[in-house]
């Protein structure tokens, strides 16, 4: 039988750990929050209902990528009845360090959350965080038994699947699906800034997507990216070779090639997993004027759970000067059909669009 953990001190109180806490409080699990920051750590207990813990089962570590190691090693050296679990985006050679470092490195088993926000610390954090996101788990030879059942543990609880692989894989593997992504964002706020900031009055959705993650802490990107740039170098590489090839169809007036560009670009879109890690579906999708005005949206979900359909997705756009809005739902096609009969019954002005 898998041993199960009761209790669970956390280190760092910001948004992953504050959200790590409260899904293992909504367990039914002992949960005490930690911080450096006393107005943090205030915060994240009175959120997650904190206790003060002796002799916590599980400690996870959920700091800065500079402290990370120092707080594992701490860690462990002063509670060695206690399962230490880091949760840390940059593995590198985190497991051989604690290995020299420590005489319980047994004890210890690192993770990586496969998920966040582009806002930061306690006030931030969701229950919901990681449900349906994948979570890694670093895979080694000399991690206890107990350290294994309690990381599977912490994913089930909150939600999430996990994903075992080796230091090296790991860091390859968020250079290329978070790191980078991180960087494209950031790269084109930056080449906008000296943009009329009236021109984004004219945005659409669209920026606004590419833009989210440009909103994320400057300080914790700094750390991360600075501690994998050896795994992140060749994807940058690439993406230049990929931006001079789309600027040379440009210039050439290439149609032939740029369109087989955007037919890989459609490809790979499509490998991304859907909901909660499953396949990726084609949604049919219905859009709903509606006045720009308080209360709108919450009708359109009143009337979503009457005829109990589920929402995959959404976006609203605003048109400057226009005092209406559109909003697109993302349903399957039978929810889609049902959802238009009943919002076009009710008065709403609803218009059915392809599948993407």
């Amino acid at each position: 039988m898998a041993a199960k953990f009761k209790s669970a001190r956390i280190i760092g109180s910001g948004l992953i750990g504050t959200s790590i806490g409260l899904s293992l409080r909504a367990d039914g699990i002992l949960v005490q929050m930690i911080d450096i920051d006393a107005r943090s750590q205030r915060l994240a207990n009175d959120l997650v209902n904190g206790e003060n813990i002796d002799n916590p089962d599980l400690i996870i570590i959920s700091a800065s990528i500079n402290r990370n190691l120092e707080l594992v090693v701490e860690t462990l050296n002063r509670n060695p009845g206690s399962i230490v679990l880091d949760v840390a985006s940059i593995k590198s050679n985190l497991l051989k360090e604690v290995e020299e470092l420590s005489e319980n490195a047994e004890n210890f088993i690192s993770s990586h959350p496969m998920a966040g926000r582009e806002v930061s610390g306690a006030e931030s954090a969701r229950a919901d965080l990681f449900l349906g996101r994948a979570w890694i788990g670093i895979k080694s030879e000399i991690t206890a038994i107990r350290a294994k059942d309690y990381l599977n543990q912490v994913v089930s609880t909150c939600g999430s699947t996990i994903y075992w692989l080796t230091p090296e894989e790991h860091d390859e593997t968020v250079a290329a699906i978070s790191h980078l992504p991180q960087l494209i964002s950031t790269a084109l706020a930056y080449s906008l800034d000296k943009k009329d900031v009236k021109s984004f009055e004219l945005a659409g959705q669209g920026l606004r997507d590419v833009l989210r993650l440009s909103g994320s802490s400057p300080q914790i990107w700094s750390q991360l990216l600075i501690a994998n740039r050896d795994a992140i170098d060749p994807y940058l590489v690439e993406m230049k070779e990929s931006i001079n090839l789309i600027q040379q169809c440009l210039k050439d007036g290439n149609t032939k090639e740029l369109e087989e560009i955007f037919k890989i670009g459609n490809r790979v879109y499509k490998n991304i997993p859907g909901k909660h890690g499953g396949k990726n579906r084609n949604y049919s999708y219905l859009s709903i004027v509606i006045d720009d005005q308080p209360g709108q949206l919450a009708k359109i979900f009143d009337d979503c759970a009457e005829v109990r359909v589920n929402i995959e997705d959404l976006s609203i756009e605003h048109s400057p000067g226009q005092q209406t809005g559109l909003i697109t739902l993302a349903l399957n096609e039978n929810d889609s059909e049902k959802l238009s009969d009943h919002l076009t019954s009710t008065g709403w002005n609803v218009h059915s669009l392809k599948s993407r």
